[in-house]
Formats: C-alpha cells, structure tokens, sequence
C-alpha cells in the first residue's frame, strides 16, 4: 500500500473478490496492513455510509486515488490572503481553565461583529457532551477545553456569548452543534449565519430549486474560495478528541476547521446579495442613462418595473 496519502483524499479500493469501495483516506497503519476509510460507498450504486471502514492488506488487490468531481481548482481569494489566513490558524490558543486569558478571549470576542463557531465538538449532537468549543476572530482562533473546565466555561461567559445577539455567529451547519448546546449544556445558540444554508439558497437561485444534498464544509471552502477538498479535516478521530491532554495533531486540525469560516461567510453573503446589488444597480442606471425625451417618458411608468430589471436580478 502506498503511504502518500492525504486525509481526506479520494480513494478506491479493489478487493481480491472484485468489490469496489470508493471513500476518503481517513489513516493507514505503519506496517501498511491496513487502510482505513470514511464516506465509503460501495459501486456502482451505493450510499455513502457513516463511521469509519477498514480494509486489510490480505483482502486488497489495488488502491486507486481518484480525482476529485468537480473540484475547483484556481483560489478564488489572494495567495497572500490565504497564507495570512494559514498563519492565524497556526497560532491559535488553548484555553482549559477559567482564567485571565479564559476572560481575555471572551473580551476579544465581543469586539467583533462575527464570530466563527466550529461544529467539530458536537459530531454527536446531543448524545455526548462537547470534548472542546472553537471559537475565532478574523485575526485569532480560541480553542475551550470544555471537557476539562465543565459547566464552569459556560457559566464563566460561554454561555453569554452563544445566546447573545451579539456578535453572530458563522457557522457551517448548525443542527448538532445547536443541538448538542440545548440539550447537553444548556444553551440555546442564537444569532446565527450558517453558510450551509447560504449556500442552499444559492444553488436554488442558480437552478430554479433546491438541491437534493446539502455540501458539507471543504465542498464549499472548494466552491467560494477554490481551496483543495483536503484542506479541512472533515472528520476526527473520537477518541483522540476525547483523551487529555489533547493532542497536538486534533488541536491543529481544530484550527485547521475554522481558519477559513469567516472568509466563507463573507464571499456566500456577496453570492446571495449578488441579485440586490444588480437590481439596485438597474434602478441607479434606468433614467440617469436615458436622453431627455426617453427619461421623460419613463418618469410617467414609475409604478412599473424597469423593462431590464429581471434579467439584471438573475445569476
């Protein structure tokens, strides 16, 4: 087996019995005997499935890495702009007690208008309490070991924060985090922009009706800002998660997760607004681009849409 994989790359298994399992690399073991993936479908016509799959090198004919469908592959925003985005996700801050730097982030926090709020803690929804709550600013990421400091996080301004109108929270699907937070913690997430559901309502005004499928988080940091399908981890190991002290690997992988949410945020709510903006723009031009004689008679209709604006409103 090879051991160039990337987490979350595209892989295709062929086994010894001719089945094909088509999934994402989630980890492969150090002697190679065996690979493990997840979103495994088996082809040509299965669902993807939940959790984690195994296969051993002793039942494996061929591994196949697949190219990505549809994947983006020019960056929508700046290199330098996403270096800097890279860098703030290198230097993020762990936080596991109620202490002058627990307070100190909650004062940071309710200095911007938006905040990112990863969903990485509460894959469970309200099965489990969250191991951690990531939390970030455009310039910094906080990381909240709520396992280690309990109900005292939440009490100590957690809380405060979540249900407050603001700042709003970005998040990128917000059923199990919301969830979770209600039923495991007590809190009821308030002042939300979910960027899933931005994007649904895109895609419904580009096809004319909603998708079938929502697209989880690297679909989308892969359709707005043209980042790889792996730049995110979309799934972490529980148990990892949930050992202290957290490792090195989840908390940077954490990160990771919420570096690019705010840019998101930002280039979704440009994409919904996109119809606003042309349609305001058609009423700016639709008599000051007009002679005399034509601004005259269009004076007389302005009970009536301009002749342009439906086409200036569509994607």
């Amino acid at each position: 087996m090879d051991n160039l994989y990337m987490k979350g790359e595209l892989l295709q298994v062929h086994t010894k019995n001719s089945e094909i399992y088509e999934g994402r690399f989630y980890e492969i073991t150090n002697d190679k005997s065996k690979i493990s993936l997840y979103n495994v479908k088996e082809l040509p016509q299965g669902n993807p499935s939940d959790g984690v799959f195994h296969y051993y090198d002793s039942e494996i004919s061929d591994i196949i890495k697949m190219k990505e469908p549809n994947e983006q592959k020019h960056l929508k925003i700046s290199e330098k702009e996403c270096e800097r985005i890279v860098m703030i996700s290198k230097k993020y801050m762990y936080i596991n007690q109620v202490d002058n730097s627990f307070h100190d982030a909650l004062e940071d926090l309710y200095t911007y208008n938006y905040i990112g709020v990863s969903t990485d803690g509460a894959s469970m929804g309200r099965k489990c309490k969250m191991p951690f709550l990531v939390l970030s600013t455009p310039q910094q990421i906080y990381i909240f070991d709520t396992q280690v400091m309990q109900y005292h996080a939440f009490d100590a301004g957690l809380k405060k924060v979540l249900e407050s109108e603001s700042p709003k929270k970005i998040v990128h699907d917000s059923r199990k985090i919301s969830d979770c937070l209600y039923h495991k913690h007590n809190v009821k997430l308030n002042a939300v922009f979910d960027t899933q559901v931005g994007d649904l309502l895109i895609t419904r005004n580009k096809a004319g009706c909603l998708p079938t499928r929502v697209k989880s988080l690297s679909e989308c940091l892969n359709l707005y800002l043209g980042l790889q399908l792996t730049a995110v981890d979309e799934k972490l190991d529980i148990v990892q998660c949930t050992e202290r002290p957290l490792s090195t690997k989840i908390k940077d992988s954490l990160a990771k997760n919420v570096a690019f949410l705010h840019r998101l945020s930002e280039m979704i709510n440009d994409e919904m607004l996109l119809p606003f903006v042309r349609g305001v723009e058609c009423f700016v031009e639709n008599l000051r681009s007009c002679d005399d004689f034509k601004a005259w008679e269009l004076c007389g209709k302005h009970n009536q849409l301009p002749k342009d604006f439906k086409s200036a409103i569509e994607y």
